[in-house]
């Protein structure tokens, strides 16, 4: 599969982004009153720095938040890939890609001037790690422990 950066970008990336070289998710439990109780998924870097967080549950949370970080991070590339919205048509695009036209208030394969991209990870990690790979990285898993979960960025 070709990647949509090149490894020189990829390598720049990294090197201005070194406190992403390792992301972690850890898991704990809400106290607020109105999500007392509901679990709390958030991605941080090797520092400690919140990337992102998600609460609640019947969703992938992890996926969640990795798919915000992609967004976040890569969204120019994102503009670049087909969405793909599982009606059955192996169109080739990718699950969780969302194009959608702020002014016909629906969703579109492709890109255009008046849409906004985002990945919905709650469709899994799996599709987000894919979209991921196709823009030049991977994820490599490093620990597990009862409330968290280590990966290293690597460049593929």
């Amino acid at each position: 599969m070709r990647q949509l950066l090149n490894k020189q970008s990829r390598q720049e990336f990294l090197a201005h982004h070194y406190e992403l070289e390792k992301i972690y998710f850890k898991w704990t439990v809400s106290f607020n009153r109105d999500t007392y109780g509901y679990s709390i998924c958030t991605l941080r870097d090797k520092r400690g720095n919140k990337i992102n967080s998600n609460c609640g549950g019947g969703y992938d949370m992890k996926g969640t938040a990795f798919g915000e970080f992609i967004t976040e991070y890569f969204n120019d590339e994102l503009k670049r890939l087909t969405a793909n919205y599982g009606s059955g048509d192996d169109g080739g695009g990718f699950y969780g890609l969302v194009h959608y036209n702020d002014k016909t208030r629906k969703r579109q394969k492709r890109a255009s001037k008046n849409t906004t991209t985002y990945l919905d990870g709650g469709c899994g990690f799996s599709s987000m790690q894919r979209v991921f790979s196709k823009i030049g990285f991977k994820l490599n898993f490093v620990n597990e422990t009862k409330s968290k979960i280590e990966y290293e960025l690597n460049i593929k």
